[in-house]
């Protein structure tokens, strides 16, 4: 241990006296000897790359200090003073990253006014540009100093009638004042920034709509953000000089604003080719958020299984590095898992997401992201969710007190109506009724508000087409330009031609001059005789124009009828799922209503089992109401919702069944997909009822497409087993009769095997199916 003392001892003291060894700096030299500009123009360079990090260090600040306060020596003794003001902006800079803003504010005003007094415009614009520059654009409390900065350069360029110069400065200030909540004045400021880039022909316009979208956002214009995103979007890919690094960011909002108008495909679609960019830059965290997003657009679609997939697929080999990635895939799961039922899979993960998303917490209130707050939000909502579905509403007390502590002024109005909705179902479950009425009426009120926006998701769609047909048109258009310069410089070298051309014709005619005089009388007569004919010609073919025209109107009114037809018939089907669907539900409510009423427990079963079937047809046509196709339904999504259903039904949580769903992205047919239904719950009810003692166990439902068109459904559970001498054929209860006659209507087989539990296997053709 002496040893180790006595060789750090020798080290600190070699390197003191290198350190006093060390030769003077030659700038301090030539200071005190002879300097001139050039040496303050080194002294200057290297006192500024000092301060180029964002966040400098303290001995990186004291060396930039060290070289302005030596440049500024220097220039004074020389009477240099356009260096003596060069070296006090650099040092207003110094004071403004050492937070001495109003020293910082003091300085670059006097070097503004230095310049101002001087006629050197150009340099004072430039010094108030550095200024705004530096100051952060979400910086609250200095917004105010760079609203001036950016208005006194405005202020110049206008001054100088600079027309590009003066647009650029008008959108720096409408950043501003976007981020003051001044979001009217913003949106004129941006809307005029657009109109001067257009007339100016400038190409990087997608900075001014990139603000205003960010300004329609905020203000909760739902349809305006959306086009503005498509605008943005436009105009980046129409600038061969763009970067991929603004790809990135106007793609994911592209993305975003397409998600929040339900237009999920070209959502997915965006975030899949952000994803690609994310990849090329190794920018992992929004990489996930993608991800993330993706998953909110399949749980949207009711996909949850497919969300589940592209979740697993997008995660792998492409593992979290940090906090921040690492809580977007714990979102996405958990958030799935819930929405899958799957809750013994989500608890394996709720001590990491409970982690990861602690220490997120102590630092969000400090994000100074406008998005921050409500991204948190939406992400920690699943481990609420959780605590709902499983009833642990200590838990959910618990934690919703610690989001409901954060600012909800700095929130949109969708992550209130989140939080809202978990506090009334809290509420609710302990029996505060009063409570949860209050809290009802906000998220009714919350919620009629955002019903116009919803309704407008068709208006959106029009008009995303038209912008895309529009640029379409426009570089149609740039095409047939040039088309057309090309034809006039050809038709200039055709004249040309012709004029030397002429030249030796009219030689040659001037001897014909004699004879085209004798022949004009018979010409003129021809003459005329030909334009009599072309007239009427000309008359036939007016006519077959007006009546091509009356054709084609008649054609696109018979298409239009048609087109309303084909709509109005859709929406009948609609109609009529669904109210098929809520009859069902009335026929429902009779029987519960019924076996309330009756004493004998097998009477009672029967009534809830009548409960079920009449479930599994009112789950089709609820599908086929709320998707977009009428005729069709997915397997996976229809299965998911029976066995849902089914274990709610039978209290499946508490009894320790779980099930494990394995099916093929197949539709069937409405004609097939109620008999497979019921035979379904009737096999999955059987496995419930009998299948299993207090220990419980697990149902497996597989589903899978075979060559021969047809599908192969298998119920298969691990409990005990068929009783003994049992025989489909010979049983005489009414769920086995319905099977055999239901696999009958599906012109299929049905079989049921005894190995390690109960296996009931159904294979029939597929008809009318759509296979994705």
């Amino acid at each position: 241990m002496i040893r180790k003392l006595l060789i750090l001892v020798i080290l600190l003291l070699s390197a003191f006296m290198a350190l006093g060894q060390r030769k003077p700096d030659p700038l301090y030299k030539a200071a005190q000897n002879s300097p001139d500009t050039n040496q303050v123009n080194v002294a200057l360079q290297t006192g500024r790359k000092f301060l180029r990090p964002a966040a400098p260090r303290k001995n990186e600040l004291d060396s930039a200090l060290k070289y302005i306060q030596t440049a500024l020596t220097m220039s004074t003794a020389i009477h240099a003073t356009e260096h003596q003001y060069r070296a006090l902006a650099l040092k207003a800079e110094h004071s403004f990253k050492m937070h001495d803003y109003p020293k910082a504010d003091q300085t670059f005003t006097e070097v503004a006014g230095y310049y101002h007094q001087s006629g050197a415009q150009l340099k004072e614009t430039a010094i108030w540009d550095r200024y705004a520059d530096i100051i952060p654009y979400n910086a609250a409390p200095l917004l105010e100093t760079r609203l001036k900065c950016v208005t006194n350069a405005y202020n110049i360029y206008k001054s100088r009638n600079d027309r590009l110069k003066t647009s650029q400065a008008l959108g720096r200030i409408a950043d501003v004042d976007l981020n003051m909540r001044n979001y009217d004045k913003a949106e004129r400021e941006l809307l005029a920034v657009i109109a001067e880039s257009k007339a100016l022909n400038y190409r990087k316009q997608y900075y001014a709509y990139y603000l205003l979208a960010e300004t329609y956002y905020r203000k909760n214009e739902v349809q305006k953000h959306l086009l503005a995103r498509i605008e943005c979007v436009n105009s980046y890919e129409g600038d061969p000089t763009h970067t991929i690094d603004d790809g990135l960011l106007y793609y994911y909002c592209l993305a975003r604003a397409y998600l929040k108008n339900k237009l999920y495909e070209r959502a997915i679609q965006y975030y899949e080719k952000c994803m690609g960019i994310c990849v090329q830059l190794n920018d992992r965290q929004s990489y996930y958020q993608c991800v993330a997003g993706i998953v909110n657009c399949y749980t949207d679609l009711k996909s949850f299984n497919t969300g589940l997939t592209a979740l697993r697929k997008y995660s792998k080999g492409y593992r979290p590095q940090n906090r921040a990635e690492e809580s977007l895939l714990l979102f996405a799961e958990l958030k799935l898992y819930n929405l899958l039922n799957q809750l013994r899979n989500a608890e394996k993960i709720i001590p990491a997401f409970t982690k990861v998303y602690n220490e997120l917490y102590q630092n969000i209130r400090k994000d100074s992201n406008f998005y921050g707050l409500d991204n948190f939000v939406e992400h920690y909502d699943p481990l609420l969710k959780y605590h709902i579905q499983t009833r642990q509403w200590d838990k959910l007390a618990e934690e919703l007190k610690k989001i409901e502590a954060l600012p909800q002024e700095k929130m949109l109005v969708v992550t209130k109506l989140t939080i809202f909705t978990d506090r009334f179902k809290l509420d609710s479950a302990r029996g505060d009724m009063l409570a949860a009425l209050r809290g009802f009426q906000r998220i009714k009120l919350i919620s009629d508000s955002l019903t116009n926006q919803d309704n407008s998701q068709q208006i959106n769609e029009l008009e995303a087409k038209y912008a895309s047909v529009r640029k379409d048109k426009t570089i149609q258009n740039l095409n047939s330009q040039s088309v057309i310069q090309k034809s006039k410089l050809e038709k200039i070298n055709l004249q040309r031609n012709l004029t030397f051309a002429g030249i030796l014709i009219a030689i040659t005619l001037a001897g014909l001059l004699y004879f085209a005089y004798r022949n004009k009388q018979k010409a003129n007569l021809q003459l005329q005789d030909k334009q009599a004919k072309i007239n009427d010609q000309n008359i036939i073919l007016s006519a077959l124009v007006k009546e091509k025209e009356t054709l084609l109107l008649d054609k696109d009114n018979l298409l239009n009828e048609q087109e309303e037809l084909l709509t109005e018939k859709e929406w009948l089907l609609k109609e009529i799922h669904h109210r098929v669907k809520n009859n069902l539900q009335i026929v429902m409510s009779l029987l519960y209503t019924q076996g309330a009423y009756l004493q004998n427990t097998d009477a009672k079963e029967a009534i809830r089992d009548s409960q079920n079937r009449v479930q599994v047809i009112s789950i089709i046509h609820q599908k086929l109401y709320s998707e977009s196709n009428v005729s069709f339904i997915v397997v996976a999504d229809y299965v998911s919702d029976l066995v849902r259903h089914l274990g709610k039904a039978y209290d499946c949580n508490r009894r320790k069944i779980s099930f494990r769903e394995l099916l093929d992205p197949v539709k069937l047919d409405i004609s097939q997909a109620v008999p497979m239904g019921l035979i379904l719950n009737e096999a999955i009810t059987n496995c419930i009822k009998y299948a299993f003692d207090d220990e419980g166990g697990e149902i497996l439902i597989d589903g899978r497409s075979i060559p021969d068109d047809s599908f192969l459904l298998t119920i298969a559970d691990n409990g005990k087993g068929l009783p003994a001498g049992f025989s489909m054929a010979e049983s005489t209860s009414l769920g086995m009769e319905m099977m055999r006659a239901l696999s009958k209507q599906l012109g299929g087989t049905i079989r049921i095997e005894d190995h390690s539990g109960v296996t009931v296997i159904l294979r029939f053709k597929i008809f009318h199916s759509i296979k994705p």
